[in-house]
């Protein structure tokens, strides 16, 4: 028995070397062992109690490996098909280069033409409007021509009374109050009754009357009460006449003469045109300015005493080539502009402006004899361009 087993672990131990490690081209049988083995297979065990032997050992994964090495082993490798491969990767490599240059090349060209085809210089690209919207819009055509512009400065100035056509009321004697007719701001006419007095040493009763057509600036007095005969009761001024004091900066005074014209414009926006009157040779101590005055005739209600004003006198004048009404220039991304019309609309040009005055500005350059331009509508003009999007640069060649 034990010469059995011995024999039985004998075989055990040899037929699993003799199936792996003898390696044989031909089988040396036809048995299903022999078989096996000849075509590289490995031998199945046949003896019972052996058939477990045929499954595969448990394979163990190498971490980070990644490659099954039976798998590989029994991997096929066709030297001609990994060169076909190669050569299909190096067709597909060259393709999408040559196909890639392709493409850069063509954005270049349609970049090229689409910059060529921006041409800042095109006269055509003005601002054009519907038919009859430039009436409706009140835009008008002059054409350029020279003039005289006038330098203006704006100086402060105050109204006055006009103490040539105020005057005060006075008691003729020491007296007291007994009646008051008139109170401040009564238009009065001369000869109107204003109050009614007592003489204190006679105590005769006696009236005072307004000395001139105006209105009662000031009253100082009340029933019962005593004035002496230097106290000004009443004070009565016509206000269609007023004094403009104007203070006159002292680098300014050489350009400021008697009878020079003058315009006047009061908060709310409103002027007036007068001269000059009457020029002080002092110089202020309070203020360092030269007063220069102004009689206002017909002064409405936004030149009642006590109100400032502003006062714009012209310093130089001078012959300019060619001038523009001031709404005629209008300011493009920084750029004094004027708006030139032509057969395609009106196309914004650069200007260069010089001396201005209240109504004309000087062209230095920009702008030709006899050229038509928009005199009125030139801010709708420019808010047409901006709302429209259309190139400011228009009409500038670049």
């Amino acid at each position: 028995m034990k010469k059995q087993l011995v024999i039985f672990i004998g075989l055990l131990t040899a037929i699993p070397v003799f199936g792996q490690h003898e390696k044989s081209p031909e089988a040396a049988c036809d048995c299903p062992s022999c078989t096996a083995a000849a075509s590289g297979k490995k031998v199945p065990y046949t003896l019972p109690g052996l058939q477990d032997l045929n499954e595969p050992p448990p394979t163990h994964s190498v971490e980070g490996a990644g490659v099954d090495l039976d798998e590989h082993e029994d991997c096929d490798h066709d030297p001609d098909a990994h060169a076909e491969h190669d050569h299909v990767a190096e067709e597909s490599e060259d393709d999408d280069h040559t196909g890639h240059d392709h493409g850069v090349e063509e954005t270049g060209d349609d970049d090229h033409d689409a910059h060529a085809g921006h041409d800042y210089g095109d006269e055509a690209a003005g601002v054009e409007l519907a038919e009859g919207m430039a009436e409706k819009v009140g835009i008008k055509i002059h054409e350029a021509e020279g003039g005289t512009i006038a330098k203006s400065v704006v100086f402060p100035a105050e109204i006055r009374l006009n103490r040539d056509h105020a005057a005060a009321v006075s008691p003729r004697y020491a007296s007291m109050v007994r009646q008051v007719f008139a109170e401040i701001g009564d238009q009065v006419k001369k000869g109107d009754i204003l109050a009614s007095l007592e003489n204190r040493e006679t105590m005769a009763v006696y009236t005072v009357a307004a000395p001139l057509d105006g209105t009662i600036v000031a009253k100082d007095l009340a029933v019962g009460e005593t004035a002496d005969e230097d106290e000004a009761l009443f004070e009565v001024a016509d206000l269609s006449s007023v004094w403009v004091d104007i203070s006159i900066f002292p680098q300014y005074r050489h350009h400021i003469r008697k009878g020079q014209r003058v315009v006047l414009i009061a908060s709310d926006g409103h002027s007036v045109e007068t001269t000059i009157k009457y020029i002080s040779p002092l110089v202020s101590t309070e203020t360092r300015t030269l007063q220069a005055r102004c009689i206002l005739e017909s002064a409405g209600e936004d030149f009642t005493p006590g109100a400032f004003v502003r006062a714009e006198v012209t310093v130089q004048a001078g012959k300019a080539a060619i001038r523009v009404e001031k709404e005629a220039v209008q300011v493009l991304e920084g750029r004094s502009v004027v708006f030139i019309a032509d057969a395609h609309g009106f196309v914004a040009r650069d200007v260069e402006v010089g001396l201005s005055d209240r109504t004309f500005v000087e062209i230095k350059s920009g702008l030709e004899h006899g050229e038509r331009y928009v005199a009125r509508g030139a801010f709708e003009l420019k808010a047409e361009m901006v709302t429209s999007g259309l190139d400011p640069h228009a009409g500038h060649g670049h």
